[in-house]
């Protein structure tokens, strides 16, 4: 069942790689407000490919975030007896309500924060 989580990274994003080499990252989400003891205000979130790889590299502790993906309960490898939310499969994007994102050196000076150079 597709589904969306909408929080904050917590730690840091894994990364590992597959049998077959494909790389996989692994983070917390947790949606806000946050109260530890609450497994339900916490998601696993696990993003595969390329995709894996930049979430590794740009996603830092704090940052919002947007995931959609396959949505599943199961239980809890933290908390024997509670139910833990994952996401596999993930689309992952920073959420730009909370952020101005930088893309990278690709876009024009003035549109990625960069005073344009006189002439």
């Amino acid at each position: 069942m597709s589904a969306v989580a909408l929080g904050r990274v917590h730690e840091v994003v894994h990364l590992r790689y597959s049998a077959a080499g494909t790389p996989v990252a692994r983070f917390w989400l947790v949606e806000a407000p946050f109260d530890p003891a609450d497994t339900a205000k916490t998601v696993i979130v696990t993003v595969h490919g390329d995709a894996a790889r930049n979430a590794s590299e740009a996603l830092t502790p704090g940052v919002h975030v947007v995931a959609i993906g396959e949505g599943r309960l199961a239980n809890s490898p933290h908390r024997p007896g509670q139910q833990q939310r994952y996401l596999d499969n993930a689309h992952v994007g920073i959420d730009l309500r909370q952020h101005v994102a930088y893309v990278d050196n690709a876009l024009p000076g003035v549109l990625a924060g960069r005073v344009p150079a006189a002439a």
